[in-house]
């Protein structure tokens, strides 16, 4: 009640000189203070009515009733109220607990992660261990996501996640930081950094099996130490960086961060941008490399190979830019744009007449192309655009590449072979293909991997592993060229093995459009032996 209310019932209880005789009535002021408690929220007032049983005990019965009721319905709205909030409360720390964590694996999260290595940073140089950063990803989890399905990948993820927390001890921090990407930040003494890497490593690459299937997913690990300079971004990213040189091993799969490799991966990001801003201009340009005939060494196709002429830096290796452009995403534009360039410079070559219709120009295509649903359009219109029959192309994929039992590999495959468009696998002889997969292909062709024919004028175990390659090849009824000959005693044993076709720098180097169209001029093209 307020003060002015308190007032005026003082006042009211102070009327007796005003000569009612009610006014001189005791149960007055007994009312007037239960009023006063109960404005106060006491409820546990009770007024005791007298024997007269007249109207002010009426109103002393009525104001116990009021009391009651309102105890009760204090009583339980306090109780909603308590409930309620519990409630809040509950939700509230619902919403932190998935705010840190990631929903899949039951993880903790990036935002976890970086609020804890902030935490870790500040009280540095306090006695307590240096956290040591850990980042590790999956070197196959986009191969098992394209050929299994993202439920599978999924899957994966969760299996990954249970193996990582039996790595660590209970006060380490796991992290899936998105994708196939995991975090792991220990306290550990600086030498025992490797040890604790290859161990994880060793677990990620374990076999698993779901659902039946056999599965390798690989992993690769960079370490990151903690200095008093450091920042939760910058130990993210020198973790990161030294786990994507990792990646770039063929050996070892744990790596330290080193200063040096920061350049590297400033160089890389310039790279990429120099990359999407060269796409579709002249930068890029097509070489190629006479595909022969041993016959009478006439040419009879070409290998077409994309070269970059960055600016500021002159021609890059292919090494190094189509891997980075693979990875970015790039790899198909760069495809489609070399497609055109290509099959114009066929055109123009046919319509001079120093090509013949047999003539077969290569082109060499990823995975990711294969897996494109439009890819099979793509290349159907290009060959409208420029009114050339299918037949004047044939694209190459690598071995490893092909052997996967992937519908949308099969799918393209068809359809490729459906319009007359023929598929060559390359390097073949380095990967793992089976024989009685390799004979349901839709494929036309293969060719032999340099690596397998170095040695073969003078090793005659190597004479016979390359024999035993091209009777599997001939048994699957398939085209066989030969790569990477490179002396005339290579040509002459192959030539005497049954070989036919071949291609290497003992013909020729790789060359630009104008000299390899005045090679053209000068050789002509043999007829298809």
């Amino acid at each position: 009640m307020s003060k002015a209310g308190r007032t005026r019932w003082l006042s009211y209880s102070n009327l007796s000189d005003r000569g009612s005789t009610d006014m001189d009535d005791s149960r007055i002021p007994r009312i007037v203070d239960a009023i006063l408690r109960i404005a106060d929220m006491d409820f546990d007032t009770l007024l005791h009515p007298s024997s007269r049983r007249d109207e002010i005990d009426a109103i002393i019965m009525g104001i116990n009733a009021m009391a009651s009721d309102l105890e009760t319905t204090y009583s339980s709205l306090d109780r909603r109220v308590a409930e309620r909030t519990a409630l809040l409360e509950a939700a509230r720390d619902q919403m932190a607990l998935l705010a840190y964590t990631d929903p899949l694996t039951g993880l903790a999260n990036r935002s976890a992660l970086m609020e804890e290595l902030g935490t870790t940073l500040k009280e540095f140089g306090t006695g307590t261990p240096a956290p040591i950063l850990m980042l590790l990803d999956l070197d196959a989890f986009k191969s098992i996501n394209d050929t299994y399905g993202h439920a599978m990948g999924d899957k994966v993820l969760c299996q990954l996640a249970e193996r990582l927390r039996g790595c660590v001890r209970a006060d380490d921090i796991v992290a899936r930081l998105g994708g196939d990407e995991f975090a792991i930040m220990v306290r550990a003494p600086e030498h025992t950094a490797l040890t604790v890497g290859r161990r994880i490593v060793a677990a990620m690459n374990q076999d698993m099996v779901i659902d039946d299937i056999h599965l390798s997913p690989g992993a690769s690990m960079g370490i990151a130490r903690t200095t008093a300079a450091h920042s939760p971004d910058g130990l993210v990213l020198e973790a990161d960086t030294a786990m994507y040189v990792a990646k770039r091993s063929g050996t070892e799969k744990v790596v330290e961060f080193e200063p040096f490799m920061l350049f590297e991966r400033r160089e890389k990001a310039e790279m990429l941008s120099d990359l999407r801003k060269a796409l579709g201009t002249s930068e890029f340009f097509p070489v190629y490399q006479p595909v022969v005939s041993l016959q009478d060494e006439g040419i009879v196709g070409a290998e077409a190979l994309v070269r970059w002429r960055r600016t500021g830096h002159g021609l890059v290796v292919p090494d190094q830019f189509l891997p980075a452009a693979e990875e970015a995403g790039m790899i198909g534009k760069l495809t489609e744009y070399l497609l055109d360039r290509t099959l114009s410079d066929v055109k123009k070559w046919r319509v001079a007449r120093i090509v013949g219709e047999d003539f077969r120009v290569h082109l060499n295509v990823t995975s990711r192309e294969l897996h494109s649903l439009g890819f099979a359009d793509e290349v159907r219109r290009a060959l409208r655009h420029h009114a050339l029959p299918a037949t004047v192309l044939a694209l190459e994929i690598t071995e490893n590449n092909l052997m996967s039992d992937d519908n949308l590999h099969r799918y393209t495959l068809l359809a490729l072979a459906k319009m007359g468009v023929e598929v060559f696998i390359d390097d073949f002889g380095t990967g793992y293909s089976s024989i009685s997969y390799l004979r349901q292909l839709p494929v036309a062709g293969a060719k032999i991997d340099k690596s397998l024919v170095d040695d073969i004028a003078v090793n005659p175990k190597q004479e016979s592993f390359l024999r035993a390659i091209s009777d599997l090849i001939a048994a699957c009824e398939l085209e066989c060229i030969v790569e990477g000959v490179e002396t005339a005693e290579q040509a002459e044993k192959l030539r005497a093995m049954g070989f036919t076709t071949v291609q290497g720098f003992h013909y020729a180097f790789p060359m630009d459009y104008t000299a390899f169209e005045n090679l053209l001029a000068v050789r002509r093209q043999a007829p298809t032996s």
